[in-house]
């Protein structure tokens, strides 16, 4: 399949696992959720490019970075670009896992049958049902929205070391010509992101014809 992570590395990265699965967690619940989430997700926070990129680039062997698993392994190991084994082991890695996690959880809350939907319960433990779910995916969701600023801003700050990222469109700019505002600094990029106006629309004024913006 063509996806960035694989559903092993989801529940035994030793990262992750720490976090709302098991090592007994099934994989075969994890894996067809897998390309649509990085579809939603993944896709859109890194761009086409350097998405296709690193599945390219990828181990085809499932990563490690629990040693008490078995021997590390690496994710993008030589010949591939450093800068992506660094993004993915410090960000992308946990990120993804979360976002594949999200997007399972109602799948795993319900099942269903050729009689409909029910809730799974075991002989030793009792499932939280709807409420346990809605309350699990926000959290959830609280990670992968902090996480996702996170991974842009180092992005932004390592744009040299990620060509293929579009820097344009998520990272801001100090100059107008850069944002897009030209002569209209309610276009501003740097706006359109973080909520103000990049240095030169602040003030209104274009470096390159010092003329003077009026609202």
């Amino acid at each position: 399949m063509y996806t960035l992570i694989k559903p092993q590395e989801v529940v035994n990265s030793g990262i992750y696992r720490a976090a709302p699965t098991n090592a007994r967690f099934d994989i075969n619940i994890i894996a067809p959720h897998i390309a649509s989430t990085e579809e939603r997700f993944l896709i859109p926070l890194l761009g086409a490019a350097l998405y296709d990129d690193m599945v390219i680039e990828q181990n085809p062997a499932v990563s490690n970075y629990n040693p008490d698993a078995g021997a590390i392994v690496l994710k993008f190991p030589p010949p591939a670009p450093v800068p992506y084994e660094t993004l993915w082991e410090r960000y992308l890695l946990r990120y993804t896992s979360y976002c594949v996690y999200y997007e399972v959880l109602p799948y795993v809350t319900f099942q269903v049958a050729s009689k409909g939907i029910f809730v799974n319960d075991s002989e030793f433990a009792q499932n939280g049902g709807a409420a346990a779910f809605k309350i699990m995916q926000d959290t959830t969701m609280q990670k992968i929205d902090n996480l996702k600023e996170i991974i842009l801003k180092f992005l932004c700050k390592n744009k040299a070391d990620y060509p293929l990222f579009d820097a344009k469109k998520h990272c801001p700019c100090d100059e107008c010509d850069d944002c897009g505002c030209g002569a209209n600094p309610y276009l501003c990029n740097y706006y359109s992101i973080y909520g103000v106006y990049c240095n030169s629309c602040q003030n209104k004024r274009n470096p390159s014809t010092n003329i003077i913006f009026y609202r």
